[in-house]
């Protein structure tokens, strides 16, 4: 595994008899540390700090999150623009601007706020649940049982003279892997890129070639290849029941996934959620423009020059004790200059948290919902890629190398009833 600002490795004689797949280059991948994460060489998040990402400093980060969207931002200036609209025209066209029942228009959209607020987090829970069943169930149930195989196949096979079978084996599920990347990435797998990296053959790719689901055939090659080893008597027939199982996971995990990918979640329903949170922002928007247009109307009208700057003070305090106290419930609008600041402020925080919370968590639920292309919070394919071979590389040379110890213990136990042993197996 190469390192950031480092030449490639460059595989030693020992390498090639213990890791042939990693000697031929079948994938590589770079880890750049930036503190508060880590990530692969092509940009995409493989872990992070739970501890510093929860800190008030992820308030100024961007980069990787939905704050760095500009969408995101786009869609807050617009409901700014209509905000400003609204509160110029309260301004020109309302005679009496402070006769408008403040609290009651604040009441009415708030009902409404909540409403998208609890809608919202429900939809964004159902998507994180969504991409940890692809991450955990599906993507991991084809890893596990990609171990599995190797794992059975060095253990039943462990002599070195058989690491052509078992790398055979292990190129295929590799194979299957990519190949599952590719599809749910682009649509259709690169087949020659799959052949520069030694993951392919000549004449496998033109068989390939030929056929639909790619991924899901790659273990039919599979399950044949230990079909003949017990067709020829080299593979009992009960561990080759429990292979076909194995196989048969596999496959099933590789069609759930574009099962998954490819059944969304309802249209109308997800439409609706959207729909309500821009409605919702343009009810706010407008409940704020015409707000702070009250407040600014007041401002201006205000004798301020009676006024001295203790007072000012005294009378933010106190308009911020009649709010706690629930006051304000006549309708009728702030009439100190301190109860008008205080309320043009919390309509510009209104104003601006509401949208890039609530257009926000669509973002989130959009970008969990594909989590196969190469964006930053995308699956790490180059990671997985290479830990996969490694760990199945490491079975294969454990079972190859294992300690004398096993084989004098495994000598001296003996059966006490052995006719119940009515099935030998022997390693080949």
């Amino acid at each position: 595994m190469s390192q950031p600002g480092h030449a490639p490795e460059v595989p030693s004689d020992k390498d090639r008899a213990r890791r042939p797949l990693y000697s031929q280059g079948t994938g590589s991948c770079t880890f750049v540390d930036q503190g508060i994460w880590t990530e692969t060489g092509d940009g995409e998040l493989v872990k992070y700090d739970m501890h510093r990402i929860g800190s008030a400093a992820s308030l100024a980060r961007l980069r990787g999150t939905v704050l760095g969207s500009s969408a995101l931002w786009l869609h807050v200036v617009l409901y700014l623009a209509f905000a400003v609209m609204v509160g110029i025209a309260v301004g020109l066209l309302a005679e009496r601007p402070d006769l408008v029942g403040a609290s009651r228009v604040g009441e009415a959209v708030n009902y409404f706020c909540l409403f998208v607020s609890v809608s919202v987090a429900f939809h964004v829970t159902l998507a994180v649940e969504r991409w940890w069943e692809l991450r955990s169930k599906l993507l991991g149930e084809l890893w596990r049982a990609t171990n599995d195989l190797n794992m059975v196949l060095a253990v039943h096979f462990p002599s070195r003279e058989h690491r052509r079978l078992k790398t055979l084996i292990l190129r295929y599920c590799l194979l299957s892997f990519e190949l599952m990347f590719m599809q749910a990435r682009d649509g259709k797998a690169d087949l020659h890129e799959l052949c520069s990296r030694n993951l392919l053959r000549p004449d496998e790719r033109e068989r390939l070639e030929q056929l639909a689901f790619q991924p899901q055939v790659v273990w039919v090659w599979i399950a044949g290849t230990f079909q003949r080893l017990a067709e020829a008597g080299k593979l009992p027939s009960s561990l080759l029941v429990s292979i076909y199982e194995i196989c048969t996971r596999a496959r099933t995990s590789v069609g759930s996934i574009f099962a998954h990918l490819d059944t969304q979640l309802p249209f109308s329903y997800v439409h609706l959620i959207s729909a309500a949170v821009h409605a919702n922002n343009l009810l706010v928007s407008a409940k704020c423009g015409t707000m702070a247009a009250v407040a600014m109307r007041n401002l201006v009208q205000h004798p301020v020059a009676s006024v001295a700057a203790s007072a000012v003070a005294q009378d933010i305090a106190t308009a911020m004790a009649a709010t706690f106290a629930g006051a304000g419930d006549s309708g009728i609008g702030p009439s100190s200059i301190g109860e008008n600041v205080q309320v043009l402020l919390l309509q510009c925080l209104q104003l601006l948290f509401v949208p890039l919370a609530t257009v926000g968590l669509l973002e989130v639920a959009a970008l969990v919902a594909e989590p196969f292309g190469s964006g930053f919070q995308d699956f790490p394919r180059s990671a997985y890629h290479v830990w996969l071979r490694d760990e199945c590389e490491a079975f294969q040379t454990a079972a190859e190398e294992a300690p004398k110890e096993l084989a004098r213990v495994a000598d001296v136990v003996e059966a006490k009833e052995p006719l119940l042993v009515h099935d030998v197996v022997c390693a080949v």
